[in-house]
């Protein structure tokens, strides 16, 4: 679930292990990641092919073997061309790991507190040889949930930001270049705010250039330079997505269903969900997914 702010709100574990475990088919035609941002750490491990991902203010590249790690209020989800990909993901509270009056609490607070910087992707290399084994392990832990496994899960998270503190991969200033993108994010966010909140509404670019504080020609070009889509393409997406949830949540006519989701055209809005899904509405409605299902047991 995500909120009216873009930031996604979701229990995670339970209130006493606040951890949560997903396995990820990008490839799935019911796979969708917008951006958003939640105030959760969240560590990615890339298991099969490539994943483009949007993090921050800028795309990047994961690979098979790479790790990536996003500490809280980082806007993050899909680049444009995402890639096929299988990839593991843990979301957790960081509080889990908080023992106060302790040199650990300090350097996780301060990474809450966005003191410090977390580096966001850790490529596999030779350097990082230790920090990808513990990964495994945390999510072995994870998955095969042996007895004690919340003593191991946490266990592991420490490591891993012991590793993170002592091969120094994060940064604790922010040039003025960084505040500059900092600000352009925030901007970026007022925007899929407006979207979240107005895309069942028409919706024009003055508006959502007026919301970012830019003139329309001038946020057009910073938008898609941070996103690699235009603001149509994203609102767009964005309709598109939220016609796929109704569409597999309620029995409402296709039609009402692109009304409903600010398409003010059907033969628009057929052509732009073909676009963005690679098949009908009525085919991803009737969509099986039992055939990913079988894939991803064998992965995981």
């Amino acid at each position: 679930m995500i909120n009216s702010r873009k930031q996604e709100s979701v229990q995670r574990g339970n209130a006493f292990f606040p951890i949560q475990y997903y396995l990820i088919d990008t490839t799935n035609p019911l796979y969708n990641l917008p951006l958003h941002w939640h105030l959760e750490f969240e560590l990615i491990h890339i298991l099969r092919g490539a994943y483009t991902m949007f993090i921050g203010n800028s795309e990047q590249e994961l690979r098979e073997g790479d790790v990536c790690f996003l500490t809280g209020g980082i806007l993050h989800g899909d680049g444009k061309n995402v890639g096929k990909c299988i990839y593991e993901s843990v979301v957790f509270d960081p509080d889990m790991l908080r023992v106060k009056n302790y040199s650990s609490d300090e350097f996780i607070g301060k990474m809450i507190e966005r003191q410090i910087y977390a580096q966001a992707v850790i490529s596999r290399d030779p350097d990082s040889a230790d920090v990808m084994a513990v990964v495994e392990k945390l999510y072995k832990a994870m998955k095969d949930k042996p007895d004690g496994y919340e003593l191991f899960t946490t266990g592991y998270l420490y490591l891993f930001l012991g590793q993170l503190k002592q091969k120094k991969y994060y940064y604790e200033k922010q040039t003025a270049a960084a505040t500059g993108k900092k600000l352009r994010t925030e901007q970026l966010k007022a925007v899929l705010n407006l979207v979240e909140t107005n895309y069942n509404n028409p919706l024009s670019l003055e508006q959502m250039a007026d919301t970012a504080g830019l003139s329309p020609k001038y946020f057009c070009r910073v938008f898609r330079e941070m996103t690699h889509h235009t603001p149509v393409e994203y609102l767009n997406l964005y309709r598109v997505n939220c016609a796929c949830d109704k569409l597999r949540t309620t029995d409402d006519p296709i039609i009402d269903v692109a009304y409903g989701c600010g398409f003010n055209d059907f033969s628009y809005f057929i052509k732009m969900f073909k676009r963005y899904k690679g098949m009908t509405p009525f085919k991803y409605r009737n969509y099986d997914e039992s055939k990913h299902t079988a894939d991803m047991i064998k992965v995981s």
